[in-house]
């Protein structure tokens, strides 16, 4: 029995044995067939055909017909890997569960580079799925609505979703309920991701071909400065077009000069409180501060960019990502919007 080699092939790649895939191959091609009968057609041993035939059972893709002699069917490839991929899906969510509670908070950076857009996509979901304050992304206009339903959850999680785009879709972003800023840049042909400051995802070249872009995913802090500074570049030159604050008492931003522009225009018109979490430059230690906000700094020509807090030990400032001159350095902002002013 003779399986095309491609098919021989892709089935090997996810874990079917030789025999298994001579066996599951002739009972499509013959239909139900007696042990010895697949042994005759498929040349896979006699005295291995009930344990090849037991895990191909035990992998959903063929059934035992009661009968003297047994007979066995193979269930359609559309059928068999139905339940092969709900079966991944089930490890898949499980696995994800597991690593969550095992992971440790400290690991070496890395970089996971991919030329499909479909699985640098992918990656970019999955970062999404991960936020906790703020996701800021860096679209051309016609490859958002691959990104929104990943968005929308993210919004409904409370996370502050901050997009630059070249054009808004002809039927809308359709973004829900959350608090999100969509700012106007002109086409960029990079689809660029960053999540709370931690890891960042660059497809390249999306709008010339958008089958095979090179791409990558980062943890590295280097290339995350690089990307955060390009990001700040592309935030120099855009426009504020929309604004929305479903949940204005808590907006979460990682990128500093971000909750500097909120605070800027905002702070004339409502008291702001702040509370963050961040690295008090001096000590090194961890800290958690809040208090309202009295007072920023936003000169992007300088790269400076901070918030004052009048906290219970006097006015401290508060800078980004690699804050040097501040007093910490946080990617962990929350802003509560008060009552405006009357």
């Amino acid at each position: 029995m003779e399986v095309p080699a491609d098919i021989a092939h892709a089935l090997n790649e996810i874990g079917f044995t030789k025999y298994e895939i001579l066996v599951y191959w002739t009972l499509l091609v013959y239909g139900p067939s007696t042990a010895k009968e697949i042994s005759s057609k498929s040349g896979v041993p006699y005295n291995r055909v009930y344990d090849t035939i037991s895990s191909l059972k035990g992998r959903g893709f063929v059934t035992e017909i009661k009968g003297a002699p047994k007979v066995y069917a193979a269930y359609s490839p559309r059928i068999a890997f139905f339940r092969f991929r709900r079966g991944l899906d089930m490890l898949l969510r499980k696995l994800e569960e597991e690593v969550k509670r095992a992971k440790t908070e400290e690991q070496r950076p890395g970089i996971w580079r991919s030329q499909d857009f479909r699985e640098a996509l992918e990656m970019f979901r999955e970062s999404i799925g991960s936020a906790k304050n703020e996701i800021v992304v860096v679209t051309p206009g016609e490859f958002f609505k691959g990104i929104a339903e990943d968005l929308n959850e993210a919004l409904g999680r409370g996370i502050t979703v901050s997009i630059y785009t070249d054009k808004i879709p002809s039927d809308g972003l359709k973004l829900e309920a959350g608090n999100f800023f969509v700012r106007h840049f002109y086409k960029f042909n990079h689809l660029v991701g960053m999540v709370d400051g931690r890891e960042v995802i660059n497809i390249q070249n999306i709008s010339f071909m958008p089958e095979t872009p090179p791409s990558f995913k980062a943890t590295y802090p280097e290339v995350i400065f690089s990307q955060y500074s390009l990001i700040i570049e592309i935030f120099k030159e855009s426009k504020l077009e929309e604004e929305n604050l479903s949940n204005p008492d808590e907006v979460r931003f990682f990128a500093m000069f971000h909750a500097a522009d909120f605070v800027k225009r905002h702070l004339n018109e409502a008291p702001i409180n702040a509370e963050i979490v961040g690295r008090n430059i001096k000590t090194g230690e961890i800290e958690r501060l809040w208090g309202p906000v009295v007072g920023y700094t936003l000169s992007l020509s300088e790269a400076i960019n901070n918030i004052q807090i009048e906290t219970e030990g006097g006015v401290l400032t508060a800078g980004g990502m690699f804050a040097v001159l501040e007093d910490y350095e946080t990617t962990d902002i929350k802003l509560s919007l008060g009552r405006v002013r009357g």
